[in-house]
């Protein structure tokens, strides 16, 4: 009898690390695959697709070299206030100014 008490007992403790590993690594996985495509985003064919990433990430980004900050609000916006480095690229004017733009260099929009 008391082999079958500390089976069954033991079995919920068993189950809860086995979830806890199984959650920790689920989490770091995801963490490992978000940072791949940040550093590899490929082509896209849909907005909703390009990965979005922290104000942190951005930041780190924009210092490391590794991306150009484009403020997307408007000429006035962007003269009152916006981050340093960053240059103005309106909304509006996108489609027409994306050949400005080096097909190869990480750009990262904002517009607040």
């Amino acid at each position: 009898m008391r082999a079958k008490r500390k089976q069954r007992a033991f079995l919920p403790i068993a189950l809860f690390a086995a979830v806890l590993v199984l959650t920790i690594g689920s989490i770091a996985l995801a963490q490992r695959l978000r940072q791949a495509k940040i550093a590899n985003p490929g082509e896209y064919t849909a907005s909703d697709q390009i990965p979005r990433v922290t104000a942190a990430e951005a930041y780190q980004a924009a210092v490391k070299g590794e991306a150009v900050l484009i403020d997307t609000r408007t000429p006035d916006q962007f003269k009152t206030l916006h981050i340093n480095g960053a240059i103005n690229l309106p909304l509006g004017e996108v489609a027409t100014r994306l050949t400005e733009l080096d097909p190869h260099t990480w750009y990262i929009t904002y517009c607040t």
